[in-house]
């Protein structure tokens, strides 16, 4: 199995970092792709891939932190980093104003381009009345038509599943799969190829049901792969 997507730099890791890994690693956790979104953390997340030869990474700037966006191309040419990420839109939180969201996004997309490397995209709607993030994502990926990646964490509908499979994107799976009310999720999963799929933690965030309220972590990655 692997994590493509968790943050082992996340401060509720620093006392037990180690162990966590190890666990993984005994469960069966081939590999973990570190998510390394924030540019305070692009050298931290360099230095645990070194030390560990199962684990990569990602870097990239989160929507969330586009107003603190810097040029990460030097990082790329690392074996260790795997793809760019995660990037995209947040039309949930809204810390950052839309307009300039979408331009570090697609700053990002024209580095990926230039370098050949994937894309790990984050993709999130505002309330139901709100402007639909994945829409917009979706036309701007379709102008950038050699560029592969992940849907991160997708929770939206078969018509946008499909739309991102017809731009060769895979789809990332997380723990709210396995949630009671996620039936909607499960129905569109059940469209998908199997091979369109990726597993993800997103530790130590949304950890699966038996889990709920806890810290999650890449070892619980078997939870969602059962479901």
């Amino acid at each position: 199995m692997i994590d493509t997507h968790c943050h082992l730099l996340d401060g509720s890791f620093d006392e037990d970092r180690k162990k966590v890994i190890e666990r993984a690693i005994s469960c069966g956790v081939a590999k973990i792709i570190e998510i390394s979104c924030e540019p305070v953390l692009w050298q931290r997340s360099l230095f645990l891939c070194e030390n560990y030869k199962n684990i990569f990474c990602a870097i990239g700037v989160h929507p969330n932190d586009a107003d603190k966006f810097a040029d990460f191309s030097d990082f790329l040419s690392n074996e260790k980093v795997v793809a760019i990420g995660e990037c995209g839109l947040d039309y949930y939180r809204n810390r950052v104003d839309q307009k300039t969201q979408i331009a570090v996004f697609e700053k990002q997309l024209e580095i990926a381009q230039k370098f050949k490397k994937p894309v790990i995209i984050h993709c999130r709607s505002g309330l139901p009345a709100g402007r639909q993030a994945e829409k917009d994502v979706h036309k701007i990926l379709d102008g950038h038509k050699n560029i592969k990646g992940v849907i991160h964490c997708f929770s939206s509908s078969v018509e946008f599943a499909e739309k991102f499979l017809q731009l060769g994107f895979y789809i990332g799976i997380d723990g709210p799969v396995t949630y009671p009310n996620a039936n909607g999720l499960r129905e569109v999963i059940k469209m998908l190829p199997i091979e369109k799929i990726l597993l993800e933690t997103d530790s130590p965030y949304l950890p699966p049901q038996d889990f709920r309220g806890k810290r999650n972590e890449p070892s619980y990655i078997k939870f969602i792969a059962e479901k």
